[in-house]
């Protein structure tokens, strides 16, 4: 299987500082990028990857380099009404705050009508604000957004996601049909289906087309059993068959969301496997459930598996875990056979 490495930047610990300036931001990715052969890991997805607490483009521009000369993927987390778009924090005409705080009809609404903002991880201070799925104008604003971020920054491939931070209440998004993400958990109620499969397919669609060979990810926070694959696989027919989704099979400690009957429905999948990580309370020894999870995988059908990289190996239980991980991810061979989405595009 294919291996990737996930991370924040304000969670990251391979040196000190947390990210917190230029200095710690890029001293933070180059070890992990250093670290990455020893676990057969291509690519490093970085949520947060643009933020001027850290230096902006320059920084950013900096482990990329950093990276790409190495033979090392960096995939930045773009969000698609949330996140901050290309640009997590700052101001910057690619930052989707900015874009919002001159678009104020772009602007999502709480329930009370009220401007819907949020705060994420919980070490970041700022508040980011939340796109209306429902505003067709923001469409254009990420496509040149995305196309800025792979040029200047020579990418091979991104992770993008509709957001899992609520709903939208405006009069438009409450007049939609909204099918809630089927995974069980509280995540189900701020996911809509209908808003990912509509708006994240024509954006991957651009970046394939010019980089046909591009990696991108998509998280769709859904897990593989069959209860909840019946309800997504029908939203995963619009997207190009070259994406990567990406399966929250797998949550510390032990809770599985795939079985022997699970089968990936999208063409391509990745396993998240989702521990030894603040959110899920820390180092943990999880190797058993680890190898457990990608002998599923393997058994749906998935050829990639991405786990948090944000601890450093000078850990011995964080290593342990990669060696783990690493190791039953080479020797995982997919057994199910590839499906074919009517509708899916090449």
């Amino acid at each position: 299987m294919r291996r990737i490495w996930w991370t924040w930047d304000l969670r990251i610990r391979w040196a000190w500082g947390f990210s917190a300036d230029a200095r710690s931001f890029i001293d933070n990715y180059r070890a992990a990028v250093d670290a990455a052969a020893r676990y057969g890991v291509e690519g490093i997805v970085i949520w947060g990857f643009l933020r001027d607490s850290h230096g902006g483009v320059d920084a950013a521009r900096r482990v990329a380099d950093y990276a790409h000369e190495r033979g090392v993927l960096v995939l930045p987390g773009v969000g698609i009404d949330t996140y901050g778009g290309v640009y997590y924090d700052g101001q910057s005409p690619w930052s989707l705050d900015c874009w919002l705080r001159e678009h104020p009809d772009a602007v999502a609404r709480k329930p009370d009508g009220s401007p819907f903002t949020f705060r994420w991880p919980a070490t970041d201070k700022t508040e980011r604000m939340v796109g209306c799925p429902s505003h067709e104008p923001l469409m254009a604003f990420y496509r040149e957004s995305i196309d800025w971020l792979i040029e200047t920054f020579r990418l091979r491939g991104l992770q993008i996601e509709q957001g899992d931070v609520g709903l939208c209440w405006c009069d438009r998004c409450r007049a939609r049909k909204r099918t809630p993400c089927p995974k069980r958990c509280q995540i189900t109620e701020r996911v809509c289906l209908e808003d990912m499969a509509t708006r994240l397919p024509p954006l991957i669609a651009r970046v394939l087309e010019r980089d046909p060979q591009a990696t991108v990810l998509v998280e769709n926070y859904c897990g593989l059993l069959k209860s909840q694959t019946d309800v997504i696989g029908p939203f995963l027919a619009g997207f190009p068959r070259r994406t990567w989704h990406c399966w929250q099979a797998y949550d510390a400690p032990g809770l599985f969301d795939i079985d022997e009957s699970s089968r990936s429905p999208g063409a391509r999948g990745c396993l998240a496997i989702r521990t030894n990580n603040d959110i899920f309370g820390g180092e943990l020894d999880d190797r058993a459930n680890i190898t457990r999870a990608l002998a599923l995988a393997a058994g749906a059908g998935l050829e990639m598996t991405y786990i948090y990289g944000e601890y450093p190996d000078a850990w011995p239980t964080t290593r342990a875990n990669y060696e783990t991980w690493s190791a039953a991810a080479v020797a995982a061979r997919p057994t199910a056979p590839t499906p074919d989405l009517t509708g899916e595009r090449a």
